[in-house]
């Protein structure tokens, strides 16, 4: 039990509660339904019961539990003590997004204006930037990474790789939240194509560090 309550994860843990609390107190003030899914044009297309606001401190909350558990089951186990805070800010991270998600959510129900097209780039664009600054300190594992046949069959094509793909990462993100500027329209191509790039550069990365040092 102590393995789930220790210093890397306690911010994971004030999040989760604060999502938690929150979730209560406004429970009883959220009408049948609440929106759940976004169009590209930032209008709600896909309803969910007001329990779903309990969504995010459930997904925190599981987090902390997937966190220690993957952790301890990966077979390079020994290698997480060597990027325990980065492994654990990741963690934190996706949190704070959930409870974003959840005050959004909130504020939405509640009849305030906000345009999900324009903030959702704003929150990727920080992910993305926060990622790649974290991930050249990932070491060698099987769970947290970019996971291909070539990274996993060397270290050094790993360190390389994440290294590489950081950097890209960064540029991207920066990229996407540039992109709160365009036209609405035009937002959700871009952020399609950054993606789809931001996806397929580690692949190739890894391929050719591997043809080059593996």
């Amino acid at each position: 039990m102590k393995k789930l309550f220790h210093q890397y994860n306690r911010k994971i843990w004030i999040v989760f509660l604060i999502t938690l609390i929150v979730g209560i107190i406004v429970f009883p003030k959220l009408s049948g339904k609440i929106p759940l899914h976004f169009n590209t044009l930032g209008e709600v297309d896909r309803y969910g019961s007001r329990w779903t606001i309990f969504l995010a401190p459930a997904i925190n909350f599981l987090m902390i539990l997937l966190a220690e558990g993957l952790r301890k089951i990966d077979p390079k186990s020994d290698s997480y003590q060597k990027f325990e805070s980065q492994y654990y800010n990741m963690m934190f991270f996706v949190g704070l997004l959930m409870g974003g998600i959840q005050l959004f959510t909130i504020a939405y129900t509640f009849g305030y204006e906000l345009n999900i097209t324009r903030i959702m780039p704003i929150i990727m664009g920080i992910m993305f930037i926060f990622l790649g600054n974290i991930m050249p300190k990932f070491k060698h594992n099987y769970f947290v990474g970019i996971k291909t046949s070539w990274t996993l069959a060397s270290e050094k094509v790993w360190y390389l790789t994440h290294r590489f793909t950081g950097k890209v990462w960064v540029l991207g993100g920066i990229v996407v939240l540039l992109s709160t500027f365009l036209p609405v329209q035009a937002i959700a191509w871009l952020f399609i194509a950054i993606i789809i790039i931001l996806v397929l550069i580690p692949l190739g990365a890894s391929y050719y560090f591997y043809r080059k040092f593996g």
